[in-house]
């Protein structure tokens, strides 16, 4: 199935407001959610002291190619990005939300993020829908503890995910 790939007016100004809708609201649901999980006591140097190929280290290099620290208490949305190979675009972000939909997270910074990037971005409609069933698809996985993942190779997580056979003692929940 192919997708649109033409983008309608205004894609600069359109991801500009998200990205600023995003950073205004972060913090706000930073101080109303109750995150069960403390934050990591990781900096992305520590990240990138990992095993080669580890996720851990693969987060580290994300957030270093991207310019970017790791946000306390959130830590999982960067490791989300790597699992499963979403970039930081305006439309990439909103699918992931939709992904995360799709697998079972239920949020309200999720549901928004999703439906407000849904409207607007129309043209990527067809890409949303993909998440959000690729999410389906996957082994459900937004609650797993990462922080104790860091170490193990991203490329058997991302299989086990899909449905294959953990190779190795690995224990995702």
């Amino acid at each position: 199935m192919s997708t649109l790939s033409v983008r309608l007016p205004l894609y600069g100004l359109r991801s500009q407001f998200l990205n600023y809708m995003s950073k205004k609201t972060y913090p706000m649901y930073a101080r109303v959610s109750t995150r069960p999980r403390p934050q990591w006591q990781l900096n992305r140097d520590d990240l990138l002291q990992l095993p080669p190929g580890s996720l851990g280290q693969r987060v580290g290099q994300f957030l270093g190619s991207n310019q970017l620290q790791l946000i306390p208490g959130f830590e999982n949305h960067d490791v989300f990005h790597v699992l499963l190979e979403y970039g930081l675009s305006a439309p990439e972000e909103v699918e992931l939300q939709w992904c995360l939909l799709g697998n079972g997270k239920r949020s309200i910074y999720a549901f928004l993020a999703a439906f407000t990037g849904a409207a607007l971005f129309p043209e990527y409609w067809g890409r949303h829908r993909q998440a959000f069933r690729k999410g389906r698809q996957l082994r459900t996985f937004h609650h797993w503890y990462y922080e104790y993942l860091l170490r193990e190779n991203l490329a058997d997580l991302q299989h086990f995910l899909a449905g294959g056979e953990l190779r190795g003692e690995v224990s995702v929940y």
